[in-house]
């Protein structure tokens, strides 16, 4: 119930460098050990130890088989030891870790522990790094081979020649393709082109499910209800390409591709034709598809650190390949991890010092088991003097892993609360009266496909009533055109009261929307309602209200009814991505 968040503000990176790049013209001597002497590091040390943690933050370049321009392996302590132009490689490697220069900017650092181990084994305990320098993740980035094997056909994506003014800043320009084959394929490999390099910010693939993107370029600040994200591209990021089989597309699929353009250097007379090139073959082996894992609504008060999470629950055997984290300028620390069904926890990532510019595909290569629980947990700090909330705009904030699955999962988001899904938390809003109560009950309610019952007004008492039921009245069973609710799995729980003083009404609830998709998309939402103001004087329904809290966003009428000791209430309508929801919240009169 939620158009499909765009990947945004993915600022540019330094492109991957090997560590032994020229570092200013200086070379290491070999470093001294505590004695005074040349530092000979422990070999048994590095065979039971080291060797694994270079292996894990160095060998995606540096490894048995040297690739992406690195001249040479770390991983052979005798060669490590060995005297070449510019010094030891060891040497060279403390040096580098030292300096924080290695690995190079838009790769992630390694974590306190790792640092600390290799640099004091190189150095024979003489140095130690600093703590909490640059981006530290706890997984490998995922890496693809430099070039595409050979015999695959390729379909481009690119730009018409579009025209990027001397004052575009921020600009996410959308193209439509579709796709010409004749048969299904699979996608094997995603490859950046590049032509104006200068202006080109990142660049994202979706499936338009829908076919709603217009077929003429647009400028997006959203994308298509009901689209997929299929793969996303930041520079400093290589190819990323499948070990086995890839992504399913069809004959006459459209797919979207945004690119944000930042023309910060004002340059003039600029025209771009990038974009992607798909490496494609016959559908044979593995199929994947992308979920994004992490809560959809949040906020994070003003000067304040704060945390969102959510959970995922795998229903079926499942492998997660990589997957990108993504938060934008105010994230500190995204962690992921996997509680298995015998509530064992294993971490599927850590990332320390979130670095804006370092977003990439990590290498999970993890088996998923039905039963098991992904939770992803975000920290932001908002040093900013209003609310942050999610969002896909660069002032907003987003916590999500966007991960390959396979088989394909079904659903887009997964989003479910960390702890019961029951278990709605509940704190007096804004509008709600001073002192207001907080030990209330949690009720359940349900959604179906039906008219809402009118409401006959009555007589309004005052007092404090409690939530005591909830129903919310659907005009279909589908969201969008393609989506259907399974409506027997599909709840809400709520806690909420109403006060009512003469003609002042204040109302505060918060209610948790547990939807299940048909095909097994769990999402869950707690959607929050807190109004105050005076009521029109009367006893027939709707009455009218003069909102005083909040100054926007209050209904301006209200169907009610009175029963007795119950309070019927019913906001207007909603429209959710065109579906019509009416809800109706039943109240008891406490005193």
């Amino acid at each position: 119930m939620r158009t499909a968040m765009r990947l945004v503000s993915l600022v540019t990176l330094a492109s991957c460098a090997a560590m032994s790049c020229s570092d200013g013209g200086t070379s290491p001597t070999p470093t001294p050990s505590q004695d005074g002497g040349v530092c000979t590091p422990d070999r048994a040390q590095w065979n039971s130890t080291v060797r694994g943690l270079v292996a894990q933050q160095c060998g995606g370049c540096h490894g048995d088989t040297p690739s992406y321009g690195a001249p040479y392996s770390l991983l052979d302590y005798d060669a490590l030891l060995r005297a070449r132009t510019g010094g030891r490689p060891v040497d060279r490697i403390a040096a580098r870790m030292m300096a924080g220069t290695m690995p190079p900017s838009g790769t992630p650092a390694p974590t306190d522990d790792v640092a600390r181990a290799i640099v004091q084994w190189a150095t024979c305990g003489a140095q130690t790094p600093s703590a909490g320098h640059g981006l530290r993740a706890t997984r490998p980035v995922f890496r693809s081979p430099p070039t595409a094997p050979s015999g695959m056909e390729t379909w481009d994506l690119t730009a018409p020649q579009w025209s990027v003014g001397p004052d575009v800043l921020d600009r996410y320009q959308c193209f439509t393709f579709e796709f010409p084959g004749t048969t299904d394929r699979f996608v094997r490999r995603f490859e950046l082109v590049a032509d104006q390099r200068a202006v080109l910010h990142h660049v994202v693939l979706l499936r338009d499910n829908n076919r709603v993107a217009p077929t003429t370029p647009f400028e997006c600040g959203s994308m298509p209800e009901g689209s997929d994200y299929l793969y996303a591209w930041a520079p400093g990021q290589d190819a990323l390409q499948f070990p086995e089989g890839g992504l399913r597309i069809t004959p006459g699929q459209r797919l979207v591709m945004q690119i944000h353009y930042n023309n910060g250097q004002h340059l003039p007379n600029l025209r771009d034709s990038s974009g992607l090139r798909l490496y494609h073959t016959a559908p044979s082996g593995t199929e994947y598809g992308m979920v994004a894992l992490g809560p959809l609504a949040f906020q994070i008060p003003a000067r304040s650190t704060g945390q969102t999470a959510s959970a995922c629950t795998v229903t079926r055997e499942s492998r997660m390949l990589a997957g990108m984290p993504h938060m934008h300028q105010f994230g500190s620390t995204f962690t992921e991890e996997i509680v298995r069904a015998d509530n064992s926890r294993e971490s599927l990532i850590g990332i320390q010092g979130w670095q804006f510019a370092s977003q990439l595909f990590y290498d999970f290569s993890t088996p998923l088991h039905p039963g098991d629980r992904i939770e992803t947990q975000c920290v932001f700090d908002n040093t900013t003097t209003s609310t942050v909330r999610s969002g896909g705009r660069t002032s907003d904030e987003m916590c999500f892993n966007f991960a390959y699955i396979t088989p394909p999962p079904s659903e887009r988001y997964c989003d479910q609360p960390v702890g019961s899904p029951e278990t709605v938390p509940y704190t007096p809003g804004m509008c709600a009266i001073p002192a207001a109560p907080t030990d209330i009950a949690t009720v359940s309610g349900r959604a179906m496909v039906a008219a809402a019952p009118a409401l006959a007004g009555g007589t309004l008492r005052d007092g404090r009533w409690e939530l005591q039921g909830v129903t919310w009245y659907l005009n279909s069973g589908m969201v969008g055109t393609s989506t259907t609710i399974n409506l027997d799995e599909t709840s809400l729980h709520a806690r909420g009261q109403v006060w009512i003083n003469g003609t002042q009404i204040n109302a505060d609830l918060v209610t948790r929307l547990n939807l299940t998709l048909v095909g097994g998309a769990r999402l869950s939402r707690d959607l929050p309602t807190t109004f105050a103001g005076a009521l029109a004087s009367g006893t027939t329904s709707p009455l009218r209200l003069t909102a005083s809290c909040p100054s926007s966003g209050a209904p301006q009428t209200l169907d009610y009814a009175v029963d007795g000791d119950t309070l019927t209430v019913g906001p207007p309508a909603q429209n959710y991505s065109g579906l019509m929801v009416t809800p109706r919240y039943q109240f008891r009169f406490v005193r």
